[in-house]
């Protein structure tokens, strides 16, 4: 009887191992995605002096480069525009993971979400004048 106790507490923990890994596997990789994608617009900004139209459209770039253009991440800057020499400036990119998981029958019901946002923050390396 013992023995039949372990196996039936084995085979619940690794059902949930199970059933979450896939959906652990995407989230993960969406938030390095995105966490990469703010990192080199913020690199693209800090060279380029600010975040300008240029850095903007590099961004987009950056989105369909990394397949996160169609997945619903919004794009927001504290500062726009050309920046002075070391002036701050903060680019933050939210989405959010729908895991799927524990979908009973596709009628969504068991289905919960988790945000995905990736912020960083850089200082200008232009002079203007």
């Amino acid at each position: 009887m013992k023995g039949h106790v372990e196996v039936a507490f084995f085979m619940m923990i690794a059902f949930i191992f199970v059933v979450f890994i896939p959906d652990l596997v995407v989230y993960g990789t969406l938030s390095y995605k995105a966490n990469s994608v703010v990192e080199q617009t913020t690199k693209e900004a800090e060279m380029q002096g600010g975040v300008t139209t240029e850095v903007q459209t590099q961004f987009q770039s950056f989105l369909e480069d990394y397949g996160l253009d169609d997945k619903g991440f919004t794009v927001s800057y504290d500062r726009t525009g050309e920046i002075q020499h070391r002036g701050r400036f903060e680019v933050a990119l939210q989405g959010q993971y729908t895991f799927r998981a524990l979908n009973f029958l596709g009628t969504g019901v068991g289905n919960f979400s988790l945000p995905i946002t990736a912020v960083d923050s850089g200082v200008s390396e232009v002079w203007y004048r």
